[in-house]
């Protein structure tokens, strides 16, 4: 990541640097999950597909895909006859990921290529979208949500895991943990996500996990019922 300094932070052009680097060696990628999630992120991925509560032949979209390691949970849920799209910004990530699609056999995953800002995919009208250590990372995060709100059916849900620093005991690990993760991940600790959340959908439940470092934010979509007749 030589250059990386010359990128302004919470800048696209940071974003592409940062995870153009992960994506060209995605067994590095895999392997910092171990310390990222402190050695629990099959459990926490997999409570975030949960969270989506998709059926199979369900209709999923990940935003900020990456080398796809969500997939294996997504596909699971929805089954082959679903059908799953992975978004992300960085090219070198989508093709880790269809390089893993290609290796097992899914042959229904589309993988699209942009701004999570934007979420310019064909379709609409997802079951559940899901976001995981992506939208802390996104400079236009507030404009992924509400689109992202836009995409899902009445009834749909947004799932979005993602990091906190630490509070409490392990407060002075702090500065260490936001200089690396700002550097290596794009990370930006300062976004209030669960709260944004609750603001575009009307509501947001929340699941703390690793010592409230982790945790799992879930909106639905509220339904849009026939207009209430007026009484005389």
């Amino acid at each position: 990541m030589v250059g990386d300094a010359l990128e302004k932070p919470g800048s696209l052009g940071r974003v592409r640097r940062v995870y153009g680097f992960w994506g060209r060696h995605p067994a590095l990628y895999a392997a910092q999950d171990l310390v990222t999630f402190i050695g629990r992120a099959g459990k926490i991925r997999r409570r975030a597909v949960e969270e989506l509560q998709l059926k199979k032949g369900g209709k999923a979209l990940e935003v900020a895909c990456g080398t796809g390691r969500n997939f294996p949970y997504l596909l699971a849920a929805i089954g082959k006859e679903g059908r799953l799209v992975g978004f992300d910004y960085s090219q070198e990530m989508l093709d880790a990921a269809r390089e893993l699609c290609r290796r097992k056999g899914w042959g229904n995953v589309t993988l699209v290529q942009g701004d999570a800002a934007a979420l310019r995919i064909s379709g609409k009208d997802f079951d559940g979208i899901l976001s995981v250590l992506g939208i802390s990372a996104v400079p236009g995060w507030e404009a992924a949500l509400r689109r992202s709100c836009e995409l899902l059916r009445p009834g749909g849900r947004l799932v979005v895991c993602d990091a906190r620093l630490f509070r409490g005991a392990f407060f002075f690990l702090n500065p260490l943990i936001r200089a690396l993760y700002s550097r290596f991940a794009a990370w930006d600790p300062s976004k209030n996500i669960p709260d944004k959340m609750r603001e575009i959908f009307g509501n947001a439940e929340v699941e703390n996990y690793n010592f409230g470092t982790f945790f799992i934010a879930t909106s639905v979509k509220h339904k849009v019922g026939p207009p209430e007749e007026v009484q005389p």
